[in-house]
């Protein structure tokens, strides 16, 4: 139950909690942290417009987005779309949107007035965070979505979140049920930072999400910047009561800016023309004009607060004021500590103390709305305070301009400080004592990311700001490029003029490895690089390599399609190459072509990637005849690559001659270097385990199996945190492999380790090893049901079916396939405990997917799709649905017929059980001669199985005798049915209990029913059959028994 207002509960939060548990916190009041990656909020109301002398003192105010001032206008179109986004149904509950544009053309202002118009309709409207943003307030108080029609979020800056991060809330996104959630993104660019997180969020969270570009608004039909300008003037001149501005005429400069394009430019200059109008002034025309008349008359608030006339005037002088204001531009909001320090580097030209040069400027410039004062006594106290010092100079647009103008260099008629030419250098600064190699986020200041960020912004339109501060400062320190994060460098690659040697200097300082957040950034600066770099190279090694590492930087940011043309570039120039001289080139052909087929892979092409994994292959067989030593590591590692390429196009059985040559291979480097190659041997002998079964060879698998886990554990001895999660792998593939031969019961403790270990990983990384965690429970429940602990394999089935279907709604892809299996488990699970009617809408959707994977690579999924089938008729047959079972079972009987045309050995279980069922169903809807030959042939394939494995085969042979004495039965052929049926009720005898009593309690019902039948005919043959006479169980009424 939700507390009630009376009773709130405070809920201290390490963690950010996604919408399922907000929902759940209805109510209470949520106290963040300092760790967690980002906040909720409530969308705010617009606030109060300032009063008419608050207004006079600080003109800039006026702009605000978050005032909302002046009217909304237009923009119809584009709030009919996202209507239509709103109310169409998709696949998910969640749809993600980005609205993009430059600066002030009214990204906030339009979520401001979208959320408006959607809580009239009764949408939760919430604004997500980023950690770094420290207006956020450290309280939450959660509304209640119990009338909700839907919830928004709304992400302001998006391009400057984490990749990692922002992937997180959309994650953290998904609500139970069907109410909606809509997340709309603004963002400045839509370019390489877009297109590779709308990768990831389709590859990673199933999501396709739209994007549209807010055009300037006088494109739209009668709006006109002339009308903006009147609207805008009228409604400042109202505020400041400046009465005869509504004479001040529009601008003839309006029409030649493309500065004024912008919805904000066009304000400012109407803010500006009023304010002039009230000092009998003539208005600025340019727009960088503008921005000088905005920023003088702040520099006049500073000299009015400062000055003695007032009646408790500030102790900082107007220019110290202004440094401070630079500076906080600069930095963004801090924590007061973090304030302090960044006015000390600074080094502000003032006398009086930095806590009182902090003071006076929050009076100038107060903490946003949004930051708190001192915390509620209801609140647990947040690690970091909640008052924030440093508020920018809004709008954004104006501050970068006041940076750039407090900057020497530029032309125009405003002031520069020399101040201002070191201060970013100050500000930035490494600690002294830092090294030369690459910067730790823990070493550099908590304003740096956002400084960067800033000056990149602000340099693409002041050019000297570029070449006098920016570049020189990137120059000395490129870590500070890549600690500003992936969207920063990608804005920074975007500027003209940037030098590529600065570009080189930054990339080398560019992780070799994957990085979530700034692969995309990291895309962006090698790819202008190598354009570069492409110009002026004519050597076509030179051409290659540039195009190879491309291919991996893409790869990275995961822009797929993009990295698999420059690697498809990279190989054509190697194959040239080698061929003329392929002691040179023949190695780096090898690599290329290794690489290509995993892009190939990602990108969906898997037939496409064998051929040339197959030649990545035989090239390094080529180059280990040459140079054992040098090139053997490189053939191991492309034979074990070509064998997972030949798996996922279905080529099982050819991919395991190649895996084993791989495991040989892995196992010669060990005997040279154990410690370096073990893993590699355990991980490919454990992937021959998985193979081994699939192909039908279960008892290697199982001596296979056994051995990898064994060096896994080995491993995990020396190191726990490097091995565990191949060690959890290998218990997992091992329990299956024991229960493929009948060793059912060993298999049951095997499992549960291995799931113990996922839940142990998951724990400490949960995107890593959560669908692990959820195969591992898909098979542990499967492993249950089949030693009778039906109730327990119930509850553990309907958590990984939860679990991937989580998964699948992140990456429909990916987990599909494993949603589907956990699916056709559940239904058995619950069909065998007596839920049929639950089981049968469980099972006919995991026919569903399967049958939509199987229409993608039929090679690989047939099996499941034709297993699905199986399991569908035997649900459909509990709830009574017989004809229809038959049916589906008849499809199912003809793919496993088609499957052991092809492999026998793997797929003779499947068919002999296919046909048994299919014998008992076509007794029970009445075609009992039909099903005579079938039950027979079912019983022939599981005696040929139970005399190669009788652990594994003797359960459902014996199986198979009852579902034939039935049909006999259903034939009126009672004393024919004595002779399996006794057969049948002896041989259980030998199995476990739990295996047994089934079998035994179905054979002796049949032979009740078969003694009602005929009882002379069926005593006569018992005699002959078990030289007894019939007991007296045999002679008690039959209770109701279907084969």
């Amino acid at each position: 139950m939700r507390p009630s207002r009376g009773s709130r509960k405070v809920i201290q939060q390490a963690q950010a909690a996604g919408l399922a548990r907000i929902c759940q916190a209805a109510g209470d009041l949520i106290v963040y942290g300092g760790e967690e990656p980002y906040r909720w909020a409530r969308w705010p109301a617009p606030a109060s417009p300032p009063t008419t002398g608050e207004a006079r003192a600080q003109p800039s105010e006026l702009l605000r987005a978050s005032h909302a001032l002046v009217a909304f206008t237009g923009r119809h179109d584009l709030l009919d779309e996202l209507t239509s986004w709103r109310d169409t149904a998709t696949g998910q509950n969640v749809a993600v949107h980005l609205i993009h544009g430059p600066g002030g053309q009214g990204k906030t202002r339009l979520a401001g007035h979208v959320a408006g118009l959607w809580r009239q309709r009764g949408w939760v409207v919430l604004a997500a965070h980023h950690r770094r943003d420290r207006s956020t307030a450290a309280e939450f108080e959660v509304p209640t979505f119990e009338e909700a029609a839907g919830v928004l979020v709304v992400v302001d800056y998006a391009e400057r979140w984490d990749t990692a991060d922002l992937l997180t809330l959309l994650r953290d996104a998904h609500l139970p049920g069907r109410l909606p959630v809509r997340v709309l993104l603004l963002a400045r660019p839509a370019g390489t930072w877009w297109d590779s997180l709308r990768g990831r969020m389709q590859r990673d969270l199933g999501l396709t999400p739209g994007r549209r570009e807010l055009e300037p608004l006088e494109q739209e039909t009668g709006v006109t910047r002339a009308g903006l300008f009147r609207a805008a003037r009228d409604r400042f001149a109202e505020l400041l009561q400046v009465p005869g501005a509504g004479s001040v005429a529009v601008p003839s400069a309006l029409e030649r800016h493309e500065a004024y394009r912008l919805v904000l430019t066009v304000h400012m200059a109407a803010l500006a023309a009023v304010l002039a109008a009230e000092r009998g002034q003539q208005p600025p025309a340019d727009p960088v004009q503008v921005s000088q008349f905005l920023l003088a008359r702040e520099r006049d608030h500073w000299e009015a607060m400062a000055s003695p006339r007032r009646d408790r005037p500030l102790a900082t002088s107007p220019e110290a004021m202004g440094q401070i204001v630079y500076t906080a531009t600069l930095t963004g909001p801090l924590g007061y500590q973090d304030g302090k320090a960044a006015l000390a580097r600074a080094e502000i030209e003032s006398m009086q103390a930095v806590g009182q040069l902090l003071k006076d400027h929050a009076v100038c410039y107060p903490p946003a709305a949004s930051s708190p004062g001192p915390v509620s006594p209801q609140a647990v106290p947040a690690p970091h305070p909640g008052i924030t010092v440093l508020e920018p100079l809004y709008p954004d647009r104006l501050g970068e301009d006041f940076i750039a103008l407090s900057t020497p260099g530029h032309s125009c008629d405003f002031p520069a400080d020399p101040w201002a030419e070191a201060a970013p250098a100050r500000l930035l600064a490494p600690p002294a004592g830092a090294g030369d190699g690459p910067a730790e986020g823990g070493s550099m200041p908590t304003w740096a990311r956002h400084a960067v960020t800033t000056l990149i912004e602000a340099a693409h339109r002041w050019p000297h700001l570029a070449r006098q501060q920016l570049y020189p400062l990137l120059a000395a320190a490129p870590d500070l490029a890549v600690h500003a994060g992936g969207a920063a460098l990608t804005r920074l690659a975007d500027l003209d003029d940037i030098d590529a040697r600065l570009l080189a200097a930054i990339a080398a300082r560019l992780p070799g490895h994957r990085h979530i957040d700034l692969d995309i950034g990291a895309a962006a600066v090698v790819s202008r690089l190598t354009e570069n770099r492409l110009a002026d190279a004519t050597d076509p090694a030179t051409r290659a390599r540039l195009h190879e590492a491309l291919a991996i930087r893409l790869s990275y940011a995961g822009l797929c399609t993009r990295a698999l043309a420059e690697g498809h570039q990279a190989v054509g120039l190697w194959r040239r190459l080698a061929a003329l001289n392929p002691d040179a080139y023949l190695p780096l052909l090898a690599d290329s072509l290794n690489n290509h087929a995993n892009r190939l892979t990602e990108v969906g092409q898997w037939g496409e990637a064998v051929p040339v994994s197959e030649e990545a292959v035989r090239l390094r067989r080529e180059l280990v005849v040459l140079n054992p030593d040098a090139y053997l590591p490189d053939l191991a590692v492309s034979v074990n690559n070509y064998a997972l390429r030949l798996t996922e196009v279905g080529r099982r059985a050819e991919a395991l001659p190649v895996n084993q040559e791989a495991v040989r291979l892995f196992g010669e480097l060990a005997a040279l270097n154990r410690e370096a190659y073990l893993p590699n041997v355990a991980g490919s002998l454990s992937n021959q385990a998985v193979l081994l079964g699939e192909v039908g060879r279960r008892g290697e698998a199982v001596s296979v199996g056994e051995e990898a886990v064994r060096l896994y554990r080995e491993l995990a001895q020396l190191n726990r945190e490097a091995h565990l999660p191949g060690l959890a792998s290998s218990l997992n593939n091992y329990a299956l492999r024991l229960a493929e031969v009948g060793r059912r019961a060993e298999a049951v403790p095997v499992g549960e380790e291995a799931v113990r270990l996922y839940g142990e990983l998951a724990a400490l990384n949960r995107d890593a090893y959560l669908p692990d965690l959820a195969g591992s429970l898909t098979n542990h429940a499967a492993l249950l049901g089949r030693v009778g602990r039906g109730v327990e394999a119930v509850s553990v089935g309907e958590e990984a079916v939860r679990l991937y279907g989580e998964l699948a709604a992140l990456n429909r892809d990916a987990y599909l396939p494993g949603l589907a299996v956990s699916l056709t488990n559940q239904a058995a699970l619950l069909g065998q405990v007596g839920r049929g009617v639950e089981a049968v809408p469980v099972s006919e959707e995991a026919v569903r997917l399967f049958g939509e994977l199987a229409a993608l690579n039929r090679e690989a999924y047939l099996p499941d799709l034709a297993g699905s089938l199986q399991s569908n008729a035997l649900r459909l047959a509990e709830v009574g649905r017989r004809a229809e079972a038959v049916s589906v079972n008849q499809e199912a009987l003809r793919l496993f017929a088609e499957l052991a045309a092809l492999n026998r050995e793997a797929y003779l279980p499947d068919l002999a059980s296919s046909l048994n069922n299919h014998a008992a169903l076509l007794a029970q809807v009445g075609r009992g001669v039909e099903a005579v030959p079938v039950s027979e042939e079912a019983v022939s394939l599981y005696g040929e199985l139970a005399a190669l494995n009788r652990d594994a085969h003797l359960p459902d042979a014996l199986r198979s005798l009852t579902a034939w004495g039935y049909v006999l039965i259903e034939n009126s052929r009672f004393r024919a049915a004595v002779t399996p049926l006794t057969a049948a009720l002896l041989a259980a005898r030998e199995l476990p209990e739990y295996v047994a009593q089934s079998i035994i309690g179905s054979a002796a019902d049949l032979l009740r029913l078969a003694y009602a039948g005929d009882a002379a005919a069926v005593a006569d043959e018992f005699r002959v059959v078990t030289g007894q006479e019939v007991p007296t169980w045999m002679k008690e009424p039959p209770s109701a028994t279907e084969g």
